[in-house]
């Protein structure tokens, strides 16, 4: 325990604030550290500070700003690294109860406060006949995941989650409040676009919306013997996605002993505009599956249908790579290579694994450009890539240790692979990176640079990169 985290908590108690405010003996903070979806992302600050309004925020930020000791940020505390939305000692600011979901009929917005979940988002505003671009899983949280940049099913047709902000509420370091939008404070509002927590508190997103449309679309598991026909499919439509933008893709090949004890090809296919048998999976619905439950139905049911299980030690690596099959098929065998060797030194049941890959092509860029674009850096990129993403969850600090191990030799393995053919892709997706990888690096120089002008811009006394130190920073970039 350090003197300054006590003291922090006793000013934020001093200040009036004792209604936000839970302490380590209280059975609310226990259950709030409990309610990470990793396990190994709660560090158990001295207090944990939940602001119910922006102006909490304001006046959080104020008194924290002047104290010496350190401070987390929480959104949804969906990320899996250690560090990047809780701290040790410390205070950990919690959104989690500014959960507000508005939407303005006359302006065609939706504002979302950062701490529901993108299922009760999804919910709340069918009610209203709308929805918006977000998250796939319906337990993932809403500030990072925008700010991180965003993959969704409609990322084809309106482009990231990011791209789809019309305006931020932003809390800067000094308790004033601004909003970040194209035509106020611009620059600001472009270096949200994928730069993650280094500029403020987002208490407000003012989203896009489009009319809402049941959905094509489902998982659907094969064996594993299907796996380079799905590789194949899933390259063919990286190829064609522009021509069919309302659809969607995700390949996995996944090790889930409670699903079942061999290795399975699960595979997402989706077209948003509700097409049932849509053209675009022609081919990958001729492959065999012992698992199909695509159906029509509503965006708040497919991301509340397919959550990840929480409540586990979580590891997870990702990179990108040109559009080959070669890599997935390479990719496939480490994985098989990868169970067979962590069923010898974890015990069966005590693990799962999933491999996984997604369409990046260009015509992604051409839609983030529509909208003003962001600071991810695919416009670097002028090929046709593949997102890739391990991950591996074990139920205890002992089993990830080892799970940590085997994941980093499997993605030195396949990089290593990808770059001696030439189909390495030097972006990130900051969403699935591990705290051991550089996902701001990847975004380039120019961006890079323009983050951190942003940053010292709004930001001069560096609270959000030496005082508020979860998360991704820039000034540790390359560090």
């Amino acid at each position: 325990m350090d003197t300054d985290d006590v003291l922090q908590c006793d000013q934020l108690l001093a200040a009036g604030l004792q209604d936000l405010v839970l302490l380590r003996d209280s059975a609310a903070y226990v259950d709030r550290e409990a309610s990470y979806w990793a396990t190994n992302a709660a560090l158990h600050p001295e207090c944990i500070v939940q602001p119910r309004s922006t102006a909490d925020v304001s006046r959080v930020v104020k008194i924290l700003a002047k104290s010496s000791g350190l401070a987390a940020l929480r959104s949804g505390g969906h990320t899996q690294w250690t560090g990047s939305n809780d701290i040790s000692n410390g205070v950990t600011i919690d959104l989690g109860r500014m959960k507000n979901v508005t939407y303005n009929a006359q302006t065609k917005l939706a504002s979302v406060q950062p701490g529901p979940r993108w299922g009760d988002v999804y919910e709340t505003l069918l009610g209203y006949g709308v929805c918006v671009v977000g998250g796939r899983d319906g337990n993932v949280g809403i500030g990072g995941y925008l700010t991180g940049g965003g993959n969704s099913y409609y990322t084809g047709r309106y482009g990231w989650g990011i791209d789809n902000v019309a305006n931020f509420e932003v809390v800067l370091a000094d308790g004033s409040i601004v909003n970040a939008n194209p035509k106020s404070h611009s620059d600001l509002f472009k270096a949200l676009k994928g730069g993650s927590g280094n500029f403020g508190i987002v208490t407000r997103f003012d989203l896009y919306t489009f009319p809402a449309k049941d959905v094509w679309g489902g998982i659907r598991a094969a064996a594993r013997d299907q796996g380079d026909a799905l590789a194949q499919a899933m390259v063919d439509f990286t190829n064609t996605n522009n021509k069919n933008p309302e659809a969607a893709f995700i390949i996995n090949y996944t090790f889930n002993p409670g699903s079942s004890s061999d290795i399975l090809v699960a595979h997402v296919v989706i077209d948003t505009d509700g097409v049932v048998n849509a053209p675009a999976f022609a081919k990958v619905q001729q492959i065999p599956v012992i698992l199909n439950d695509v159906k029509n139905r509503s965006m708040a049911n497919m991301a509340n249908s397919y959550l990840l299980p929480g409540d586990e030690q979580q590891v997870w690596f990702s990179l990108s790579f040109k559009n080959d099959v070669r890599v997935i098929k390479k990719a496939g065998l480490l994985h098989d290579e990868l169970v067979e060797e962590l069923k010898t030194v974890i015990p069966s049941g005590s693990f799962s694994t999933q491999c996984l890959f997604q369409p990046v092509p260009t015509f992604f860029t051409e839609r983030s450009l529509q909208r003003g674009g962001n600071v991810l850096g695919l416009d670097n990129e002028k090929q046709n890539a593949l997102m890739w993403l391990i991950t591996g969850a074990t139920k205890t600090v002992e089993h990830q240790a080892i799970m940590r191990e085997k994941l980093t030799t499997f993605y030195n393995d396949l990089n290593a692979y990808a770059t001696s053919l030439g189909l390495g892709v030097a972006w990130q997706h900051l969403n699935y990176a591990d705290q051991t990888q550089d996902p701001l690096k990847s975004y380039g120089a120019k961006n890079i640079a323009f983050i951190r002008k942003v940053a010292a811009t709004y930001d001069p006394s560096q609270v959000f990169q030496k005082k508020v130190v979860s998360g991704w920073k820039i000034s540790k970039v390359g560090a």
